[in-house]
């Protein structure tokens, strides 16, 4: 039985001043430091949802950064858990721009990154606490609004301004608008959409920017007077068409813009409803290494020594080589890689939210899952590396360089330049035997799309 819906929305202008900011170090590309000298092109925002279905309140937040490693995750879930019933009712979202702050210290490591020095790391926490202080700050204003009764509507629209850099022939054009409108009078309340592709338009430089996303919010919002709150998707592998320079963020996003305000005007938007129920797990991914195996990580350490050997210290490589060869001499690798997995059902719509930068196959398989309408929003709740599936990890160094499959020539440690470097991991993911479909178990496409499955019918 359909039961009504209420909302708040909340929103928030965080752009990083120093001060109070101690640190103005960017996130999003690495190799060599990037930090903003005051320079903002478009204000990072982040937005809150609570959505009540009459039994519980949700909170849906979204936030303009690259993402938000493990560690902060946990301690912001933690601090709102203080005030929702409960975990499952909370979800987080980064739209994963490449022009924001960096945040945190662990995924990625700054230190491998960019070879920031423990003065500038420390600088780096400090903007940290700040960041999740107001993001904290949000949620609990946003709660203490008034609810306004509202209608939900759901559509898709396509466009296309991204292509998929790793290869693969998969090019993801959906775009999904979930339209609040007010229940008493039936005027917009605000808008959610989404797209698959990575915010960096703006190419590399110094500016504070929330990128094609950003642009096409504060467009929708401008045109129809409402927030319009931007979920990224599976984007792992999905790029913004070139060239990526400032101008190409304005006509991508406007682009973006008019698809969801055309939707809006001429869409047949089909109705959500509630009840709401909440499903939230957490897998671990199978490497392509068992850690916990002396004789393997032993092997692996040879490994890593070689690389000292044969790289200068200023090189990336090098660094991450020396901060792995610390771990196993120290507590030992981490032994395993956790993926929170969420799930929100809605009368007519499904909601997914997948931690960590997953690339767009996984869009095309978790659909298959179920008839009726999908969002699959990724770089939810937490990002610590790229997860891939089966054809990309068996393609290696001969795709994109290997950055996403996460190796190059050696599939037992992570190859030089691609994700596990940067993001402080020592190995890639275990895929099936190269060739075997369906995937196999204990595989990372097998695990996590049979949890998928099991979460949308269980």
């Amino acid at each position: 039985m359909p039961t009504s819906l209420s909302m708040a929305v909340g929103t928030l202008d965080y752009t990083p001043v120093a001060p109070p900011w101690p640190s103005l170090w960017m996130g999003g590309y690495g190799a060599v430091p990037r930090g903003n000298q005051g320079d903002v092109a478009r204000r990072l925002r982040a937005h809150c949802v609570a959505l009540n279905d009459g039994v519980s309140t949700k909170v849906l937040l979204r936030v303009d950064v690259v993402g938000v490693p493990r560690d902060l995750h946990q301690a912001i879930r933690d601090q709102v858990l203080g005030m929702i019933s409960n975990s499952a009712d909370f979800m987080m979202v980064s739209s994963h721009t490449h022009s924001g702050p960096f945040i945190g210290d662990i995924s990625p490591d700054p230190y491998i990154l960019m070879g920031l020095q423990p003065a500038d790391i420390d600088a780096i926490n400090g903007s940290t606490q700040i960041f999740m202080d107001d993001l904290v700050g949000l949620v609990q204003s946003t709660l203490a609004q008034d609810l306004t009764p509202v209608t939900l509507g759901y559509a898709e629209g396509n466009v296309q301004i991204g292509y998929n850099r790793a290869e693969l022939p998969t090019v993801l054009t959906d775009v999904p608008v979930l339209l609040a409108r007010n229940a008493s009078t039936n005027a917009p309340l605000a808008v959610l959409f989404g797209y698959n592709c990575h915010p960096v338009a703006r190419g590399y430089d110094e500016t504070f920017d929330s990128d094609y996303a950003g642009f096409a919010a504060e467009a929708i919002s401008a045109a129809l007077g409402v927030p319009a709150l931007f979920l990224q998707g599976t984007a792992g592998d999905q790029d913004p068409l070139t060239p990526h320079q400032p101008q190409q963020v304005v006509s991508l996003g406007q682009q973006l813009a008019d698809t969801v305000l055309n939707l809006v005007s001429h869409g047949g938007f089909t109705a959500v409803t509630g009840p709401i129920s909440t499903q939230l797990t957490e897998i671990n991914l199978p490497l392509a290494v068992d850690l916990g195996n002396p004789a393997a990580v032993v092997q692996l350490r040879d490994k890593f020594r070689q690389r000292l050997d044969t790289l200068p210290p200023d090189d990336y490589a090098y660094r991450h080589a020396s901060v792995m060869l610390d771990q196993i001499a120290g507590n030992g690798l981490t032994q395993t890689f956790p993926m929170p997995i969420q799930l929100w059902k809605l009368g007519g719509l499904n909601l997914f939210g997948l931690a960590h930068e997953v690339l767009s196959e996984y869009h095309v398989k978790l659909k298959a899952l179920a008839a009726g309408p999908m969002w699959i929003a990724a770089y939810a709740n937490e990002v610590c590396g790229y997860v891939a599936g089966d054809a990309t990890i068996w393609a290696g160094g001969t795709k994109h360089f290997g950055y996403e499959a996460g190796w190059t020539d050696d599939v037992t440690i992570g190859g030089d330049g691609t994700w596990p470097m940067f993001y402080g991991f020592p190995v890639p993911f275990k895929a099936s035997p190269n060739g075997v479909t369906p995937p196999a178990p204990n595989t990372v496409e097998r695990v996590i799309v049979d949890t998928c499955a099991a979460l949308l019918h269980g």
